[in-house]
């Protein structure tokens, strides 16, 4: 199993960008290190999730300028705020700039604030797939060399662009589902399918059948907040101000509802859905198994950076995750198969 990370690049709106870049980039520096796979940035404009990354593929780039063979990219880019023209231009350059080492991540979805910013009308969601699903189209054909004339919403003349990425360029992208009409279109374009941790195991299983059933033979990336401690009981203890401080967050954005008291019992808050991974490292290969056991997956795609966790304690959920789960993990994985 491969293992990747997400941040979403969060912070308070007084806090200083600067000093959010420059935390995460440690940690990408360490997972470099540790031989990580992947890590990818969340797009958010105008602090809105909290976010302090309004252009995730430009992070991706500067950071592999900075490490040496992780793959890093976007988790996502919000395609329907955007020319797909352009961005199909953006990725070609920068990927060509990295080295070929982008991971790129498209997602259809987006705030309403959001929508309103770019001067969208928010649409239901089976307009707003066929937009995405053609956007999609027109990136692949930029990268194919040639783009058609269309008129309508992506409006654009024949031509052929540059510059031309490398060829496995497609094969590196990833599409965020979070429904059944989604995994659709990622099958359909045999993207690789990246999950929410807003999800649930029986949902991942929905999309993973929709998604081989039309066509899709790529990575597939199962999505988990995770925090891991020396023991159980410190793992608890140590997460529990970032917990509480998540699930009043879902609460206050209909996540929870507000119907719902806070238990007293962090435990019991760590249910969907936060769907929050915590234990010392046994535990945590145990619960990382038991959801592969429920709907198989390529990629653990983990969050570890959480408001109320300090820097080195993600970096030392970082080195954890690498040197003592992931090991765990991939022996009983190849137990099983052998």
């Amino acid at each position: 199993m491969k293992l990747g990370f997400t941040d979403h690049v969060e912070g308070p709106r007084e806090q200083s960008s600067s000093a959010i870049y420059n935390e995460i980039e440690q940690q990408v520096k360490l997972a470099d290190q540790l031989g990580v796979d992947y890590y990818w940035f969340s797009e958010h404009h105008s602090h809105v999730h909290y976010g302090h990354l309004p252009s995730p593929l430009l992070y991706a780039l500067y950071l592999t300028g900075r490490t040496n063979q992780i793959c890093t990219g976007t988790a996502i880019i919000c395609l329907n705020l955007h020319n797909p023209i352009s961005v199909a231009e953006d990725v070609a350059v920068a990927d060509i700039l990295s080295g070929n080492r982008l991971s790129i991540g498209f997602g259809s979805g987006s705030s309403p604030d959001e929508f309103g910013m770019f001067g969208r009308t928010v649409t239901g969601e089976e307009e707003r797939h066929e937009d995405f699903r053609e956007a999609l189209r027109i990136i692949f054909e930029a990268w194919a060399g040639k783009v058609t004339a269309r008129s309508g919403l992506f409006q654009t003349t024949e031509h052929s662009p540059l510059p031309p990425p490398n060829n496995d360029l497609k094969s590196r992208c990833w599409q965020a589902v979070n429904s059944v009409g989604s995994a659709q279109i990622a099958g359909e374009l045999n993207l690789n399918m990246m999950y929410s941790h807003l999800r649930t195991p029986e949902q991942y299983e929905d999309y993973r059948k929709v998604y081989l059933q039309f066509g899709g033979t790529g990575l597939i990336a199962a999505n988990r907040p995770i925090y891991v401690g020396k023991t159980d009981d410190a793992a608890w203890s140590e997460v529990e101000p970032a917990m509480r401080k998540l699930w009043r967050r879902f609460q206050v954005e209909g996540k929870i509802s507000k119907d719902i008291s806070e238990s007293e019992d962090v435990r019991e808050l760590a249910i969907h859905p936060i769907n929050f991974i915590v234990g010392d490292a046994k535990s945590v290969a145990r619960q990382i198994l038991e959801l592969y056991s429920y709907v198989p997956f390529d990629v653990l795609n983990a969050e570890a950076r959480w408001d109320g966790l300090s820097a080195q304690k993600t970096l030392d959920t970082i080195d954890l995750l690498v040197n003592q789960v992931m090991p765990i993990v991939n022996s009983e994985l190849n137990e099983s198969d052998a």
